[in-house]
């Protein structure tokens, strides 16, 4: 069973309080095996109400040091790990997030996750060694659906509806929530109590959600993100339920006949579609950040999609809205994201990273709704389709339709005469 709540938030402040993590030249190692131990580690972070689990691996036995976080089918490598007397340090590969922790004892471990994209923004940590379980080892005979109608603030002013898809094997719960800017990706729980519990923890978000289960229903729901945002949600079992397609969210609006933008550059240089060489060519607009989980899903799905085609038969043009106004800023967060997931280099900067912006910057779209939106251009320059958000790999059925549905108009308009 987890812990108790009080027990484990008084001893998150007395750690903190005693401990911070000391960082100097002279006390940096690359690796020290018997420092930590090596194997599963189990994660909480605190989140003020609530306590987020989250799983890792730490293997110390190897030339390199690996620093593993999982979320049911998602593994997350960690780099530039460095070790110090008496703490680690591990970065997200692609986030501007680290975390940093204190060696309490080779089994136990306290600090704090820092998310740079976010002002003093930080929530404490421990983890203990030799613990693979979620939030409880036991297992559970309790049944529920595969599939949920779900609201989210339902008594509130803007309510939104989401599905749930997740699969129960003896309470050992697998799966994520969509809605129609996106999915939740891949979340991993348990049921405990009569209730669902479940949680993800990407370096970029950091999501936990709980229910009570009610015969086919889901009851007192909460969802936090973070330390920032909490809100209420219920749920019905509901396998016809569907969201609205995302191809019919976003279009071009009456009296525009094409796509186009007057934006800077990777150099600072103002240019529009006419300055760029994309005539005769079939166009992936992708309108992205680097610190978006679901971009970095699209954008490795579009990568997978295009491999097999002539390089000069389709680009992909990449419009990134970032955490900075500045430029610089923004450059190396993006060139950072490309390098990693080995993406062409090269991107159109859009500015701040918010709808309003977004949607001034595209007048010829209704709107920007969310990050990612792909816009799929033919030779002749005609919009074919807008995608709005993605629903990526850890949404099963719809990730695989996008990809079977986007190869398909691929294939289209790569064959069609300019």
């Amino acid at each position: 069973m987890m812990p108790l709540k009080p027990t484990i938030t008084l001893f998150f402040v007395f750690i903190l309080a005693l401990h911070g993590c000391k960082e100097s030249a002279d006390s940096v190692q690359t690796k020290n095996a018997s420092i930590v131990e090596s194997g599963n580690w189990r994660f909480v972070m605190d989140l003020g109400d609530k306590l987020l689990p989250f799983n890792a691996v730490i293997d110390l036995d190897n030339s390199e040091p690996r620093f593993i976080v999982m979320n049911a089918n998602e593994e997350i490598q960690l780099e530039n790990i460095r070790f110090f007397n008496d703490s680690i340090k591990a970065y997200f590969p692609v986030f501007q997030s680290e975390l940093s922790l204190r060696i309490e004892s080779p089994s136990l471990l306290s600090g704090k996750w820092i998310n740079h994209n976010k002002e003093n923004y930080s929530i404490p940590v421990m983890a203990e060694y030799n613990r693979n379980f979620r939030f409880t080892p036991s297992k559970s005979s309790a049944d529920i659906a595969s599939k949920y109608k779900v609201v989210f603030d339902p008594n509130g002013t803007k309510p939104w509806n989401a599905i749930l898809k997740v699969s129960n094997n003896e309470g050992k719960l697998e799966g994520t929530f969509l809605t129609e800017t996106g999915d939740y990706r891949f979340l991993d729980g348990n049921i405990m109590n009569g209730k669902i519990y479940l949680s993800t923890f990407d370096g970029s978000h950091a999501f936990y959600f709980e229910s009570d289960i009610r015969g086919d229903s889901l009851h007192n729901g909460q969802f936090l993100s973070g330390s920032h945002y909490q809100t209420s949600w219920l749920g019905s079992a509901n396998q016809n339920f569907e969201l609205r397609s995302p191809d019919d969210l976003t279009y071009i609006k009456k009296g525009y006949n094409y796509f186009d933008f007057s934006l800077p550059n990777q150099d600072g240089d103002t240019v529009s579609w006419n300055d760029l060489d994309l005539q005769g060519k079939v166009v992936i607009v992708d309108i992205m950040g680097s610190w978006c989980p679901n971009c970095l899903d699209a954008n490795r799905s579009i990568q997978k999609l295009i491999s097999t085609y002539n390089k000069e038969d389709i680009a992909v043009l990449t419009i990134a809205f970032e955490k900075t106004t500045d430029l610089q800023k923004a450059r190396s967060r993006i060139i950072k994201m490309q390098e990693k997931l080995g993406l062409p280099e090269g991107f159109i900067f859009g500015g701040k990273a918010n709808k309003q912006s977004a949607s001034n910057a595209f007048p010829m779209l209704n709107h920007i709704m969310s990050y990612p939106t792909l816009i799929f251009i033919d030779k002749n320059r005609e919009v074919r389709q807008i995608y709005t958000g993605f629903y990526g790999p850890g949404t099963g059925k719809y990730y695989d339709q996008f990809m079977k549905e986007t190869d398909s108009l691929l294939q289209e308009m790569v064959n069609e005469q300019a």
